[in-house]
């Protein structure tokens, strides 16, 4: 189930955020796991809606991430956060027990 906003995800947002995650919001974390990986320089705010934006704005006042045209810096707790929801809304994940059979 790629880019569904399930309740596992949903809680942990509210654990985490103090608040909920739209689906909007959870589109987002991969543009800006993208974005602080490769280096790239800023938003490109043509790309994004207003809702996106505003999105941004409140991970900033949250005191999660600092954008600007330069750069994109995250928290080490926001990077965590944001690895365990993509992980969980964009990745499927072999099963322990089909790894341990194809070692042996």
């Amino acid at each position: 189930m790629r880019d569904i906003l399930t309740e596992e995800i949903k809680q942990k947002a509210l654990k985490f955020l103090k608040r909920e995650i739209s689906q909007k919001e959870l589109r987002l974390y991969p543009y800006i796991d993208y974005s602080i990986k490769n280096g790239c320089q800023g938003w490109s705010y043509n790309k994004m809606d207003s809702e996106e934006i505003d999105i941004l704005g409140t991970l900033f006042n949250e005191g999660h991430l600092v954008y600007s045209p330069e750069k994109v810096i995250v928290t080490k707790k926001f990077y965590d956060f944001m690895q365990e929801i993509l992980a969980l809304s964009y990745v499927e994940f072999l099963s322990d027990d089909n790894v341990k059979r194809k070692e042996q």
